[in-house]
């Protein structure tokens, strides 16, 4: 039928007219999805180097806060300059508040104001959604542990040895949400390690530089095999946890010496955990602290903030 219609000539024309448009529209196809890929990680990149907040993290409340919620919260800010029934970020306007809520708890933890409460009034304790009433009695137990780590154990590093500086980084919410309402401290299945094994966080275990404690197992005998494999997945958890070496807090000529800083900084993070199963197990809803919870694979944990500048003044120790 073409043949008839267009003759020999302009049936190759034709041919050769159809073949290149759908080569040079296949070409625009895939520039323009390599470009795009390009552009989106390039962004990604640009937005986690420039976060003034986070190390390594970078979320927007954006992707979570609704309009009603972003309605709602300039309507309060207009009926209170000072926030109502504030228990633990004292000091902050009711700006600083919601620049805190959307930037650590919305962007940290990836959720939406009515995550914890009520739009009707931000101040609310109670309210007809039990669920949002319980996340906002465990916020309040969240924003106290925050506290403590952060004036408590964060603070004193710097204490620790002269050898090296601690970067400064602090605790928040991403630290350890990275964008998820709940986070999970051990994966279901562990790799290089049973996947039941937990750090030994008893209060009659010893973490010290002076004493003898489950960690020091070097050429003793008077302590099993067990213990030595479990110490030995204990390491290997923190190798996982930070993405480092063993040489990263040891001396490899002599693993139990304290020639490197890191080492002091360990022990001290493994006491910090201890602490949180001492005072904090109900507000980690029966999971117990990991390096992994924090950590994530990075000797810096993503999602830590940069450093107590960027953070509420009741949240950090004060100089």
């Amino acid at each position: 039928m073409l043949r008839r219609v267009l003759g020999e000539r302009g049936l190759f024309l034709f041919t050769f007219g159809l073949i290149t448009l759908t080569l040079l529209g296949a070409t625009a196809w895939v520039v323009t999805f390599v470009w795009q890929r390009v552009r989106v990680d390039n962004l990604l990149r640009v937005d986690n180097a420039l976060s003034a907040i986070y190390v390594n993290y970078y979320n927007s409340a954006d992707n979570y806060v609704s309009a009603d919620s972003y309605l709602a919260m300039a309507a309060y800010q207009r009926d209170y300059v000072r926030p109502q029934n504030v228990r633990v970020l004292t000091g902050l306007d009711t700006q600083g508040v919601i620049g805190y809520m959307l930037n650590h708890i919305s962007a940290g933890m990836g959720v939406n104001c009515t995550h914890c409460h009520t739009l009707a009034n931000f101040a609310a304790d109670m309210w007809d959604d039990p669920v949002g009433v319980a996340n906002k009695r465990l916020a309040r137990e969240h924003l106290l542990m925050v506290r403590d780590l952060n004036q408590e154990w964060i603070a004193t590093l710097a204490s620790l040895t002269d050898r090296r500086r601690p970067s400064g980084a602090q605790v928040t919410c991403a630290t350890c949400h990275n964008g998820v309402p709940v986070p999970q401290s051990y994966p279901a299945n562990q790799e290089g390690v049973p996947d039941d094994f937990r750090l030994p966080l008893g209060e009659d275990v010893v973490f010290s530089v002076e004493q003898q404690g489950i960690l020091n197992v070097n050429a003793r005998r008077d302590i099993s095999l067990d213990t030595v494999q479990y110490n030995q997945n204990v390491m290997y958890h923190m190798n996982q946890s930070l993405g480092v070496g063993c040489t990263h807090c040891h001396n490899s000529r002599y693993f139990p010496s304290y020639e490197v800083p890191a080492k002091y900084y360990s022990l001290h993070m493994l006491q910090m955990s201890q602490f949180l199963v001492s005072n904090y197990s109900d507000a980690l809803r029966g999971q117990q602290p990991s390096c992994n919870l924090c950590h994530q694979g990075a000797a810096i944990p993503p999602g830590a903030a940069r450093s107590a500048d960027v953070m509420p003044a009741a949240l950090v120790a004060n100089d």
